[in-house]
């Protein structure tokens, strides 16, 4: 199965790229990266300067359609993805945690988006999508409906309640994306237990 690190982003309230801002000692993209290999059979970059991430080594896609925001990137890396379904993630959530990410996908079944919700709403940015969600995705973009939820009246989507996780026995923050240097400063010495290691 392939994982999607959406790196696209513009990154303005955080004012520098928030892929490789220190986290421990990689940066985000890197720890990802690291973690992700540990689950997934490829790792697909999308990102619109394939210049900055060529050191990685991983496929780079640009968005489909420029300028039309992280759907438009999701969109591309489902395209190129070798797998049904695959997992996406914003480079701007370094917490991973390998059991969310399989209690996940073992809720994949039959459907084409299986996304976790949190008091915050859902969380598109940390969820499994299907190549069923290319066409839909596709005209959203094209009718300039530009939220990643926007076309999921048209696909089959399993939410996932972060209740769900308490059986786990793991933290909410893997869910939580660093926008601001104040929330980077928050959030930069947490370590969920499955990462005290490296």
């Amino acid at each position: 199965m392939t994982a999607i690190i959406l790196a696209g982003g513009k990154s303005r309230r955080m004012g520098f790229n928030k892929a490789f801002l220190p986290y421990g000692d990689k940066t985000f993209i890197e720890h990802q990266i690291a973690r992700l290999n540990k689950i997934f059979d490829e790792i697909i970059l999308s990102a619109n300067d394939a210049r900055l991430y060529a050191h990685l080594n991983l496929p780079i896609v640009s968005d489909i359609l420029p300028e039309r925001g992280p759907l438009s990137g999701i969109c591309a890396g489902l395209i190129r993805s070798t797998s049904f379904h695959s997992f996406v993630i914003a480079c701007d959530m370094p917490f991973i945690h390998e059991k969310i990410i399989l209690y996940l996908r073992e809720q994949i079944g039959g459907y084409d988006v299986v996304v976790p919700q949190t008091s915050r709403g859902l969380e598109p940015l940390h969820a499994f999508y299907s190549r069923n969600c290319i066409q839909p995705m596709y005209r959203c973009l094209n009718e300039g409906r530009l939220r990643i939820i926007d076309f999921f009246s048209e696909v089959k989507v399993k939410i996932v309640d972060e209740q769900e996780f308490k059986e786990l026995d793991v933290p909410t923050q893997p869910l939580v994306n660093l926008n601001t240097p104040e929330e980077y400063q928050k959030y930069c010495d947490y370590k969920a237990p499955n990462q005290r290691e490296s």
